[in-house]
């Protein structure tokens, strides 16, 4: 290899172990943060209140996502692709989101009364207010998508770690108190969003800065941009978010609040090491989207065995420490849990090396290829919570979730191999390839 390419290749190398260390510090912190969170609201609320906050929060969540069209996958993508300019993507993603914003405040208001009639009315009302600021929430994502395209992964970092350090200083006050309501964890919950908010728009602005104009600057070729490469990805993260929540909004629906309660603490221990997989494919969709393919498929390949790795011996630890785990940190009475728990950890496994592949067809321009493998895992998680919930409750919902979890692995695993060149002995490092002498698209459009 001519020492211009090796020279190339080790530089590529240390900026994605450099980004790499970054994101797992940021993602680490972020879990961290979400373990105490998740703990003390479990003991503040107990398990009815958890299970309210759960309900209260879930259908919100759900509609914006519905109606986010796959927009922050495809700001990662044009921002890392430098087809158009940062202020470009920036102002088509502000018109996407206001429409986005009348979609889920018109459906909400119409569909959560319904969905919740159920529930108390302090919980449906405390549920519409925060349907009132989920734009807000789901606005969050945006700068900090467009940074993490431009490879700025300390600040993409930044601005997803505010929101639960408020949130987790936020429930330390009310644990010193001792005593705390649904309505302020949910306010707390708003707090935390809105400042992501500030600090993500101030950000992108200062790149910004110094353009002529008001700061905005039209092109609908952005705008369709944006769109067409978010629709194609807009399936995979429906129906992602349906394999992972639908059981819980299932059981907001079915079972009383404390069955819900406790079915949220398992999945929140069983999901305790997925911060891993998260900052890989966070790593993998950035750094992949400004490389030309082959050298992408190497980062891939990287990403996920790292990730096989990390899940393979948190797992087994989490499997041996689950009752402990459980008792020590959320209180005998959660213990119900712990069979859930377990019957989640290989589901985990699946879903963080599904992540890594998801995000690696995206970064190779293949954003719908995830949509086929999740259509897969729906269909088998609804038909299994159809049999398993009135027979077996929330312990049912575990073991659904982790059948779909796999088989959606299985699927992405051939469509890996079939349309993105990328075998399981490729992935697993098993073949050695060719070295391929090639340069990052800013490194080319910056000379």
């Amino acid at each position: 290899m001519p020492a211009s390419a090796a020279s190339l290749q080790s530089g590529s190398q240390s900026r994605y172990v450099r980004n790499f260390a970054t994101t797992v510090g940021g993602q680490g912190t972020v879990l961290a943060l979400g373990i105490f969170t998740g703990i003390t609201s479990a003991r503040l609320l107990g398990p009815q209140g958890r299970g309210e906050l759960a309900a209260v929060t879930l259908w919100p969540l759900a509609l914006a996502l519905l109606t986010s069209l796959g927009l922050s996958q495809a700001i990662v993508f044009h921002s890392g692709k430098q087809r158009f300019t940062v202020l470009e993507i920036w102002t088509a993603t502000l018109v996407i989101w206001l429409l986005q914003s009348i979609a889920v405040l018109g459906l909400g208001w119409a569909a959560i009364p319904i969905l919740l009639r159920h529930h108390s009315p302090e919980a449906r009302h405390l549920s519409l207010i925060f349907l009132a600021f989920a734009p807000l929430i789901m606005f969050v994502g945006y700068p900090a998508s467009l940074l993490q395209g431009l490879l700025d992964l300390l600040s993409f970092n930044l601005i997803r770690v505010i929101t639960p350090a408020i949130y987790a200083v936020g429930l330390a006050v009310l644990l010193l108190r001792e005593r705390a309501s649904v309505g302020e964890v949910v306010v707390l919950q708003i707090l935390g969003a809105s400042v992501a908010v500030a600090m993500g728009a101030w950000l992108v602005l200062g790149r910004t800065r110094g353009t002529p104009g008001i700061g905005l600057a039209w092109n609908r070729a952005a705008c369709s941009g944006l769109l067409r490469f978010g629709w194609k990805s807009q399936l995979s993260s429906v129906t992602s978010y349906i394999n992972q929540r639908f059981d819980q909004l299932l059981l907001s629906l079915f079972v009383g609040p404390r069955d819900l309660g406790l079915y949220v603490v398992a999945v929140a221990l069983a999901s305790s090491i997925s911060f891993f997989p998260q900052a890989a494919g966070i790593v993998t969709i950035a750094t992949g989207s400004s490389l030309a393919a082959d050298e992408a498929r190497k980062v891939i390949a990287q990403s996920f065995r790292v990730t096989l790795a990390a899940l393979s011996l948190g797992c087994a630890a989490l499997l041996v420490l689950c009752p402990w785990l459980m008792n020590v940190a959320y209180g005998p009475s959660y213990s119900s849990a712990v069979t859930a728990c377990k019957i989640l950890l290989p589901g985990t496994v699946a879903l963080g090396l599904n992540q890594v592949l998801y995000d690696g067809a995206r970064a190779l321009e293949q954003p719908a290829l995830p949509s086929y493998a999740e259509g897969l895992s729906t269909v088998i998680t609804l038909g299994l919570l159809f049999l398993l919930l009135p027979r077996l409750g929330f312990v049912g919902a575990a073991i659904a979730s982790t059948v779909a979890y796999t088989a959606s692995l299985t699927l992405m695993l051939a469509l890996a191999r079939s349309r993105m060149q990328l075998s399981l002995r490729d992935l697993l490092g098993a073949r050695r390839s060719v070295p391929v002498e090639t340069t990052p698209n800013w490194e080319i459009q910056g000379t």
